[in-house]
Formats: C-alpha cells, sequence, structure tokens
C-alpha cells in the first residue's frame, strides 16, 4: 500500500497542485506594462547584494562571466514569460519546490533498477536520470525566476524573499535525501556504504548558507559568491545525472537493436557504480572549500565593521 502511494498517488498530487497553480493564474487579466532592460535589471540586483556603491564596476565584471552571459538573461526572460502567464513570485517559488519533489520522486524511482540486470533491465530506469538532469538545471533557473519576477513588477518583499528562503533549504534538502533511501551509494561487494556523505552534504550547505544569512544579519551586506553557491550545487548535480543517463541510455538502445552487443559492459558497469560517489564526494569537496573560505572573508570584513563602529 505505501508503495502504491508513493509510485502513483504521490506524483498525482504533485501533479494536481502544478495543474492548479497554472490555472489560477492563465486566467488573470494580465496589465500591460514596459519592463526594465536586461542591463537595468542586473544593476539592480547588484544593488540588493550590497554592490551600490560600485555597480558600474561589478557590472562590467559580471558581464564577462557565466553569471552575466547565461544566468542573468536567462532568469530575466524567464520571468518576463511567467508574468505573461500571470505568475506571481511565491507562485513561481512553489513550482520550483514542486519539481524538487518530482526530482525527489524521480531518483528513487529510477534507482529501483540500480541492481536490476546490467544491461537488459538497469538501463530502462536509469535513462531516468536524463530527464531527471534537465529538471534539475530547470530547477536552479527557476530558483532566479521568483525574484527576477519580483524585481521587474517592482513587488519585492520581504515576506517574499523569506518565503524564497525556505523553500530553497527545502529544496536544497530534496535534492539530496533522495539517495539515502537507495542503493546508489552502497557497494556490497566491497563493504561500503557512503550514505553518510549525504548527510554530510545536507549539514554543509546548511552551514554556508546560515552564514550567508548571519553576517547579512550583522550588517555585512556586501557579499561575495563562492563557487558553493546553489547554481554551481545544481549545475554538479546536473552533471552526474546528465552521465549516469546517457550512459544507460545508450545501452538500452544498443541492447534494442543488437541484444548480443556488449560494446558497453564495462564502461556503463563503471558509470553506474562510481558516478553517485564521486557526485557526492565532488559536493564534499566544494562545500567544504567554500566554506573555509567564506568564513575566512566574514571574519575579515566583520573584524572592519567592528573597527569602523568602534
Amino acid at each position: 500500500m505505501t508503495e502504491l502511494l508513493f509510485t502513483l498517488v504521490f506524483p498525482l498530487v504533485l501533479l494536481f497542485f502544478l495543474i492548479v497553480i497554472f490555472l489560477s493564474s492563465v486566467f488573470k487579466e494580465k496589465p500591460k506594462r514596459e519592463f526594465m532592460t536586461c542591463d537595468e535589471f542586473i544593476k539592480d540586483w547588484l544593488k540588493d547584494h550590497g554592490q551600490a556603491h560600485k555597480v558600474e564596476q561589478q557590472f562590467e565584471k559580471m558581464s564577462k562571466d557565466p553569471a552575466g552571459k547565461l544566468y542573468m538573461p536567462i532568469t530575466y526572460r524567464g520571468a518576463k514569460l511567467f508574468i505573461k502567464l500571470g505568475i506571481s513570485p511565491n507562485k513561481a517559488s512553489y513550482i520550483n519546490l514542486i519539481a524538487s519533489f518530482f526530482i525527489f520522486w524521480g531518483v528513487i524511482m529510477a534507482s529501483t533498477g540500480h541492481t536490476l540486470d546490467l544491461i537488459t533491465q538497469q538501463p530502462f530506469y536509469g535513462s531516468w536520470f536524463f530527464l531527471l538532469a534537465v529538471l534539475v538545471l530547470a530547477t536552479g533557473i527557476g530558483d532566479g525566476i521568483d525574484g527576477a519576477i519580483a524585481r521587474l513588477l517592482d513587488i519585492k518583499s520581504k515576506t517574499g524573499a523569506w518565503l524564497d528562503n525556505i523553500l530553497d533549504r527545502i529544496s536544497d534538502i530534496l535534492m539530496l535525501v533522495c539517495f539515502v533511501p537507495t542503493s546508489l551509494l552502497v557497494f556490497p561487494s566491497f563493504g561500503l556504504d557512503f550514505t553518510w556523505m549525504v548527510w554530510t552534504n545536507i549539514f554543509l550547505i546548511f552551514i554556508y548558507e546560515y552564514m550567508r544569512a548571519r553576517h547579512e544579519g550583522l550588517g555585512l551586506l556586501e557579499t561575495k559568491p563562492f563557487i558553493g553557491e546553489r547554481i554551481t550545487r545544481v549545475i554538479v548535480s546536473a552533471t552526474f545525472f546528465v552521465m549516469y543517463g546517457v550512459s544507460s541510455f545508450t545501452v538500452y538502445l544498443t541492447y534494442l537493436v543488437n541484444p548480443s552487443a556488449t560494446i558497453w559492459n564495462s564502461s556503463h558497469a563503471w558509470t553506474i557504480t562510481w558516478s553517485m560517489f564521486i557526485y557526492q564526494a565532488s559536493l564534499l569537496v566544494i562545500m567544504v572549500l567554500s566554506i573555509i573560505l567564506f568564513a575566512n572573508y566574514i571574519w575579515k570584513n566583520l573584524r572592519k565593521l567592528e573597527k569602523a563602529e568602534a
């Protein structure tokens, strides 16, 4: 009964809420208005992140890195599309949360094939990870769209920012805790179980995000992004999902064409055995390094604040 509820009822409930959100938005009257340009959007974002005293300098720097070239323009266009659909910032946050629940469900469902036959059954389930990778990337973009909607409509609020941060932390948990009930990090032949890394990474992510929230609460509004930012975590997750999914799908197609083919046996066995371990280990290293660098940055700047106040 519990398996049936999770397998069928759980995704149907998620789909129901998703449909309700879209239907409640699409038929609303949308006011016509002019929006700020993408450059103005980025500069406004910089001002809200403690860069008001050097906006032009930071904008010039940002326009040369991936955040300014890709991420910010994508969230800008995504926000304009959502506004046309009548979706509010909070509804965009809820959509992102629902997508995270779908990832949670999908990883657990796909992992049911992890211990099945390497060539016939596992590739069918493992192929799901490619679609999950796309959904992971969508949540990464969606994480910026809710704030972008509020910025473009000039309805930024403290309650919206608070809700966004809470839902982001829930999404962080869902993206990792789905590995706990699976066998993706268990190696019976070696007598090893690396599930503990999942809990460690969740802990480190919360420490990192709390450090940011706390230093802002102490008056240090200017911040500096490090490698452990959420967009990096999303990219790392999507990368390893793609590796697992593409390998599985390739084997699946090969088997359909020629059931006796063994061309991918060794490489596929290595991929599905070690890719998720390398994923969690990489995330662990990234978060430890980011926490050390971020703590050093915060400590130095808080000391400067203390001296200035004295």
